[in-house]
């Protein structure tokens, strides 16, 4: 199974900032993180209004990237004066319904209804 975790950065951020945090999150987590502005570019303090880092999870490592890519978040926010608020979102998929199984036979019938002897 898949997922898509996204870090989601809203407010202003200096020019090398999100680079550091693609880094960051590369080191913590191991995957392969896409960085798109998702908001103004160039704002007046010459920072972005919002960004958005996004990578692709495989298998069960979801929780252990999650805590990862929390862990990697508050570094870096704790770098700043001012932090700006940070979302971390993962989209799975929907997952497939199970198979359809054949159906049973109906089991013998327990009443009590009984035959008489000889018919």
């Amino acid at each position: 199974m898949t997922a898509t975790i996204s870090v989601k950065v809203e407010g202003p951020v200096g020019l090398d900032e999100p680079e550091q945090l693609l880094e960051e999150l590369g080191r913590e987590t191991g995957l392969t993180w896409r960085l798109e502005t998702a908001g103004q570019d160039g704002t007046l303090d010459g920072g972005l209004a919002a960004i958005m880092l996004e990578a692709v999870l495989g298998g069960a490592v979801g929780a252990a990237v999650q805590v990862a890519v929390q862990r990697a978040i508050e570094n870096w926010r704790g770098r700043r004066l001012d932090p700006p608020p940070v979302t971390i979102i993962v989209v799975q998929p929907p997952q497939a319904p199970p198979p359809a199984q054949d159906p049973q036979p109906a089991p013998p019938r327990t009443d009590g209804l009984t035959t008489p002897e000889g018919s």
